[in-house]
């Protein structure tokens, strides 16, 4: 669906007032009017405000700005992709996001877009985890999932992913928060876990960037601002000194979110950051438990113990006996199960995921543990 605001709120942004815009839209008696306005009207509404003060708006830069949008909402059309604004109220744009500081115009959105009025957990970490940083994000993920909540994360390398495949695995819900446009997935790599999340009947990829936006180093920050904002809490499984997944955290604090971390080795350097979130008050989390006490509503849902090995397909039985055997790349694989290398790289990557084999080089597998 797109928002019957759309194209005031990407005109909005569109406009050469940078962060300006959000006061603009505040001054707006209606998301129509910036469309209809003359140009004595804008110069009235720019004056109304001592932010916008000063700023100049002509008539031919708003008609631009709505004449893209257009363009934008037809390709999002093709692409079969929702829009919401902040325009839109509760009914539709999440209330939580939009409580917070410059919550963004506009979200588009692949997939469930009612998925973001659920009650959300963002999980987030290093992009260079351990196994056992994996193993947690992917366990945690779906036992929250089993619980009731909607996993939030950046798909990213390492824990995010770790969190969005483990949600899914569990049969949950979970939104991929992007650094880039919906039509430019990143990492590229991902591509087919974001077509799982937007096809899975609950999950949704989603952005605040228009249409063909490349990842920066300011698009990052920007993306870890909303996944703190829709969700109750943030929980770091493993976060380096200058970690980004810190900056979530602090956007969470900062938002009034609860934040959790797991603990580490002292002699870990991914786990200096979670570590010093526990010193400074950040919940400790050991199980499920640790998280959904500080969450009134959710419980957890107990499962069946299960020895790792049980669950293995035949494929991927085989594939732990050929890494045993010294077969550790993905060809020497290939060849020896006859298997395709995208058969291989899907048996590998869920194996990963629940900790049973550790990436050692672009292309070598090892045993994590005996089964």
């Amino acid at each position: 669906m797109i928002s019957p605001f759309g194209r005031a709120a990407l005109a909005l942004d569109l406009l050469p007032l940078g962060v300006y815009k959000w006061d603009l839209a505040a001054l707006l008696e209606s998301p129509g009017e910036l469309e209809a306005a003359s140009q004595e009207r804008l110069d009235q509404l720019l004056s109304a405000s001592p932010s916008t003060r000063g700023k100049h708006l002509s008539l031919s830069e708003r008609d631009s700005a709505l004449e893209k949008a257009d363009k934008e909402i037809a390709e999002l059309t093709t692409l079969g992709a929702s829009l919401v604004t902040m325009f839109d109220g509760s009914e539709a744009y999440p209330r939580r996001l939009s409580e917070c500081y410059r919550p963004p115009l506009f979200l588009q959105i692949l997939g469930d877009a009612t998925v973001l009025l659920r009650d959300c957990i963002a999980i987030v970490g290093s992009r260079k985890p351990t196994p056992e940083g994996v193993r947690a994000a992917s366990d945690l993920a779906g036992q929250l999932a089993a619980a009731g909540l909607v996993v939030v994360s950046g798909l990213a390398y390492g824990i995010d992913k770790a969190a969005h495949v483990g949600c899914l695995d569990a049969r949950g819900q979970t939104i991929a928060v992007l650094g880039s446009s919906v039509d430019e997935i990143y990492p590229s790599i991902h591509g087919p876990i974001a077509r799982t999340i937007a096809g899975s009947g609950g999950g949704a990829v989603i952005s605040e960037f228009h249409l063909h936006t490349q990842p920066t180093v300011y698009t990052f920050p920007q993306r870890n601002r909303v996944i703190s904002g829709l969700s109750l809490g943030v929980l770091v499984v493993e976060a380096a000194k200058e970690s980004g997944s810190l900056l979530t955290a602090n956007f969470a604090l900062e938002q009034n979110r609860e934040v959790f971390a797991i603990p580490g080795s002292i002699y870990a350097p991914q786990h200096v950051g979670t570590n010093a979130l526990i010193k400074v008050g950040a919940k400790l989390v050991q199980s499920v438990n640790d998280v959904l006490d500080e969450l009134p509503g959710f419980k957890a849902v107990a499962t069946r113990e299960e020895h790792p090995s049980e669950a293995l397909s035949q494929q991927e039985q085989s594939i732990i006996g050929c890494i045993e055997m010294g077969c550790t790349s993905v060809d020497l694989l290939c060849e020896r199960l006859a298997c395709t290398a995208p058969q291989v790289l899907s048996a590998l990557t869920s194996l990963e995921l629940r900790g049973l084999l550790v990436r050692r080089g672009p292309d070598s597998f090892a045993i994590v543990q005996s089964l």
